[in-house]
């Protein structure tokens, strides 16, 4: 089986943990036979080659020290950065859809697979219709959000081409209810599907023997977004009798802010930028507890963190907020957890002074 696999989201040198999953998963299947080639775009942040039993094609859309559309944070973060980058996002679709075709013809895959359903789903299938070719589409979270953020014609012209898709899933049954809801579909076509990716996870990972004691750490990992709800976790902290100290890994535009918000509140919080390796495995080990404190803003909220599923590795606790996929990940890998109110910091308050007890 030849593969074709597009994703706007990639590591872009050895220890870049964005879009780590998705080489994972693909890599699973280039190890059991399949033979895959990654089409994913050049950015001014790409550095060393990637060893992998996938290939990786680079596209370029602009000069390289421009191409900043992707890599940085998500499309969607890098833009709110800086906003001319808007400006990319035509070259990038125009990029996207030439290095494709170039793939079509001299590649030949028997599938074409696209991981976040805008951009590259929507370039993905309406290529893969043209050509004849099976093709696979994967929504991860805010892709699915912001497909939904359309204007309503635009919105189903685009879904439309989604749908013919052989086969189209999504990281949560919620996000494909609102998907279903929206688009006004009943039934449900059989070919839309959730999909976490939790099982590449919990297929290439053991359980870690720890052999220090934890601590009183808690620990966030994820993109600093407002969605993250970061700032909830240090409003939270700041009203507990006992602050813990905090451990922040991850980046994104809301970093300053949180920053300067940490620094007024007078909190132990230390922010390490993206973590990958040893540096997180170490994180894992030292904390009492990870903390999901994830809420809804403007409609863009929670696939599926797959934080959920490597903390359940290290045997460490998860405090989480009740919103998108997260309380379907804690039902079937925490059984039982309570569940926290989103955008409630005393609640969340509540909820780290009682795991840490």
């Amino acid at each position: 089986m030849r593969v074709l696999v597009l994703s706007s989201t990639f590591p872009q040198f050895p220890d870049d943990p964005r879009g780590r999953f998705i080489l994972r998963h693909w890599e699973q299947q280039a190890t059991a036979g399949s033979q895959v080639r990654f089409l994913v775009p050049d950015t001014r942040w790409v550095r060393d080659d990637l060893t992998s039993p996938c290939e990786v094609v680079r596209f370029r859309y602009a000069p390289q020290g421009l191409s900043s559309l992707t890599g940085h944070f998500g499309i969607l973060e890098n833009i709110r950065d800086q906003p001319w980058r808007a400006l990319l996002v035509l070259p990038f679709l125009a990029g996207l859809r030439r290095a494709l075709l170039t793939g079509l013809q001299r590649f030949r895959p028997d599938r074409v697979v696209a991981h976040m359903l805008l951009p590259c789903g929507l370039v993905a299938a309406l290529a893969a219709r043209a050509a004849g070719l099976a093709c696979e589409l994967h929504g991860h979270g805010t892709d699915v959000d912001l497909v939904l953020a359309l204007p309503d014609p635009l919105r189903r012209r685009v879904a439309r081409t989604l749908l013919t898709a052989d086969r189209l899933t999504f990281p949560s049954a919620e996000k494909l209810a609102r998907f279903a809801r929206a688009l006004e579909l009943d039934p449900v076509p059989a070919h839309c599907q959730v999909e976490t990716m939790v099982s590449t996870l919990e297929a290439l990972a053991t359980p870690v023997a720890l052999t220090t004691p934890r601590t009183r750490d808690v620990l966030f990992l994820g993109r600093l977004i407002k969605q993250k709800g970061v700032d909830d976790l240090l409003t939270a902290a700041a009203l507990m009798p006992d602050p813990p100290r905090l451990e922040i890994a991850g980046d994104g535009p809301e970093r300053r802010r949180l920053q300067a918000m940490a620094r007024a509140h007078h909190l132990d919080a230390h922010f390490h930028g993206f973590v990958h390796g040893p540096q997180k495995d170490a994180l894992y080990r030292r904390a009492a507890l990870l903390c999901v404190p994830s809420r809804e803003i403007g409609g863009l909220g929670e696939g599926a963190p797959l934080v959920i599923a490597e903390a359940r590795r290290y045997g460490l606790p998860v405090v989480a907020t009740a919103v998108g996929g997260i309380p379907e990940l804690m039902r079937d890998l925490y059984p039982g957890a309570p569940l926290v109110r989103p955008g409630a910091p005393e609640a969340l308050a509540h909820a780290l002074s009682r795991a840490l007890a």
